[in-house]
């Protein structure tokens, strides 16, 4: 059977692709049969097995549309729920519809952005610009799109690690061989993050080569969520007492626990008086810098040595889309770059691989160019603005249904963490009950596939005191030290929210409280 196929026979499977995307958005919101929308389904087993399992075919299994249709009831039938206005599960935002087009382009042209003189290299230049200009990073600064945050985290703390670790000695003989010529790059370097750092902060640090022993996870003032700027500066005098050698602080604009921003321009200042790189990882939170009323809290994030980003998060465009940007380009390059004999010519520009671990590199610039002229910079400050409206409307109506919800943990941007304490007889719950009844709400909650949440745990000294003394049986929280706490997490990074989503996801948690409280043997009243 012939690889390549009628150019109208392509037209019309397209139009049929076009149109199983387009009922699948449709189903996300409503059913043209009256029947509640699930944000998403449970894949029966035998599906699960059959997609599995299947037997590699020898030859071809049915024609192309069979093919798309068989995809769309097996694959598309049963999807993540991430474009439904009533998933808050994580923080990855549903695709402007402009963006899933770009998509489909960028795969016709299937061009690989390593460099070169086409026009899809100078797009990703354009689309570099553009979010330096966004989010107030300086022009002169070097960028490369990458597949997501934790590729962006990674590709700065290369960089990072180069500049602190020794530069081209460090790639040519490595911290072992370094170790061995003893002097200052033998010494163990030390990053500092706080303890609601991402984890793939620790995935960069554990793959660098630096080690997880050497990461510091600073504790966070309690209630604002932010790195302890004391017990940081406590931490770096300790390390550099035992012979260590601190170099960078990785700091958070924007955690995706709570939307914490840490204290960015202090953090700088910390940086700057150690001799240390600064990092700020913005995968989900940098783009809100463009809200005016949050821009105060950003104020140092344009003094970052390096900034990461993930488009895929809240900048509407489909996965994958991320950004590293690092303030001296040298740096960058030489942190990656290795030309081989067969790439030495055509070289207008450096190319996008000398500034990252990938050779071939897929088209992302075109989902992320389309969908910022869609909507530009004062469409994406709206609906950003709008998403933080409605997570703050959230807590609004959390409080006002008085005992059985409660607000555990809040912060500027569009998270907003919870717990359900149900009206129990003659006694209260203990923390141990409430811990689990929070657990198996969320599983109740995801089974039954009206909404999508997942929930989260916090230490107890991490909340502000009128939070952490609930349920401990005495209000000293530093005797609790230890002690966590579960809640129910719910992100809106999603333009189709409605107060009507928010309702409907309080009604189906305190629904599935009920039924989860009666099944741990309490009595509900």
């Amino acid at each position: 059977m012939p690889v390549d196929i009628p150019a109208e026979d392509f037209r019309a499977l397209g139009y049929q692709a076009v149109d199983i995307v387009t009922r699948h958005l449709q189903g996300l919101q409503s059913r043209a049969d009256g029947e509640v929308s699930l944000t998403r389904k449970a894949v029966p087993d035998e599906l699960k097995h059959k997609l599995m399992m299947a037997d590699l075919p020898d030859e071809p299994v049915g024609d192309t549309s069979a093919l798309l249709a068989a995809f769309e009831r097996d694959v598309v039938g049963y999807p993540m729920g991430n474009g439904s206005a009533k998933f808050f599960g994580w923080v990855n935002s549903p695709p402007a519809p402009v963006g899933i087009l770009a998509d489909f382009l960028a795969s016709g042209m299937n061009p690989s952005v390593a460099g070169g003189d086409h026009s899809a290299t100078y797009v990703e230049h354009g689309v570099l610009k553009w979010m330096k200009e966004m989010l107030g990073y300086p022009s002169t600064s070097a960028g490369v799109l990458v597949s997501g945050g934790s590729v962006a985290n990674i590709v700065c703390l290369a960089a990072m690690r180069f500049k602190m670790g020794g530069g081209t000695e460090l790639r040519q003989k490595g911290f072992l061989g370094l170790a061995r010529e003893g002097g200052e790059w033998s010494k163990p370097m030390v990053v500092y993050t706080s303890t609601e750092g991402h984890s793939c902060i620790q995935k960069a640090i554990e793959l660098l080569g630096i080690g997880s022993s050497y990461l510091r996870k600073i504790p966070t003032v309690p209630g604002t969520f932010q790195l302890s700027i004391p017990h940081l500066l406590t931490q770096i005098e300790s390390d550099r007492c035992d012979g260590l050698r601190p170099v960078c602080v990785a700091a958070s604009a924007g955690t995706v626990n709570t939307g914490a921003i840490d204290d960015l321009d202090q953090l700088a200042n910390v940086c700057e008086k150690e001799g240390m790189w600064f990092h700020v990882d913005g995968s989900f939170g940098a783009a809100g810098v463009l809200v005016d009323e949050l821009k105060h809290l950003y104020k140092g994030m344009e003094r970052a040595d390096s900034l990461a980003v993930d488009q895929h998060k809240w900048l509407y465009v489909p996965i994958d889309c991320g950004c590293a940007l690092v303030k001296d380009p040298l740096v960058l390059r030489q942190s990656f770059s290795l030309l081989p004999p067969y790439l030495l010519s055509d070289r207008s520009l450096p190319w996008f691989s000398e500034f990252t671990i990938e050779q071939t590199r897929p088209f992302r610039a075109a989902k992320l160019w389309l969908a910022i002229q869609s909507l530009g910079r004062n469409g994406y400050a709206e609906y950003i603005g709008r998403d933080i409206r409605m997570a703050r409307e959230l807590r609004n109506r959390i409080r006002n249904r008085g005992r059985v919800l409660e607000v555990v943990a809040e912060g500027p941007l569009s998270v907003t963490c919870f717990r359900y304490i149900p009206a129990s007889g003659d006694r209260e719950p203990a923390l141990e009950q409430l811990n689990q009844l929070q657990d198996t709400i969320a599983d109740l909650l995801q089974k039954d596939g009206r909404c999508f949440l997942t929930p989260t745990t916090f230490p107890v000294e991490s909340l502000e005191a009128q939070v952490a003394s609930l349920n401990m049986g005495s209000s000293d929280v530093a005797e609790s030290t230890g002690v966590k706490v579960k809640a129910l997490r719910a992100c809106i990074v999603n333009y189709r929210v409605t107060e009507e989503d928010l309702d409907t996801l309080l009604a189906v948690v305190c629904e599935c409280g009920e039924v989860a409280w009666k099944g741990m043997g309490a009595t509900s009243r």
